[in-house]
């Protein structure tokens, strides 16, 4: 049975949930001549904004489980894209930051990927990818109380 009202829950969710998929699949195909997956590429983005992090606090800001982190951060340190050091705050604690191979391929990354971003641009005008930010904003904080 389907409704005329507007969307309740499930809707958006799966609206949402779609959107999250097209975006993360295109760039994924983007990445793949890099040989690099959508969360190495998310990693090291928060990275090169916050250099030093531990793999449980890259965990929650790229939301995976530590685990997973653990072997993303494993795969770009075999491919050394990325450097670890232990923490001046408890030696067993390792930090990551980005190798000077890891920033030149972040930055292939970015040129790759500028076209997902100007689809984007395309398909909705800067005020709308504001409103649509501030929307989705509006949504993690009523669900985060």
């Amino acid at each position: 049975m389907t409704s005329a009202g507007p969307p309740g829950l499930q809707e958006l969710g799966a609206t949402l949930r779609t959107a999250e998929h097209a975006i993360t699949t295109e760039t994924a195909h983007l990445l793949r001549g890099l040989d690099l997956t959508v969360r190495q590429y998310s990693t090291m983005a928060v990275l090169a904004e916050k250099p030093d992090l531990s793999g449980a606090h890259l965990a929650r800001l790229c939301l995976i489980t530590p685990q997973s982190m653990a072997a993303v951060l494993a795969k770009l340190g075999e491919r050394g894209l990325i450097e670890r050091s232990p923490s001046e705050i408890h030696e067993r604690v390792l930090l990551a930051r980005l190798s000077a191979k890891g920033w030149a391929v972040l930055r292939e990354a970015e040129v790759v990927t500028a076209g997902a971003g100007a689809r984007l641009e395309e398909t909705l005008r800067a005020v709308e990818r504001s409103q649509l930010r501030e929307y989705l904003q509006r949504v993690i904080e009523a669900f985060a109380r």
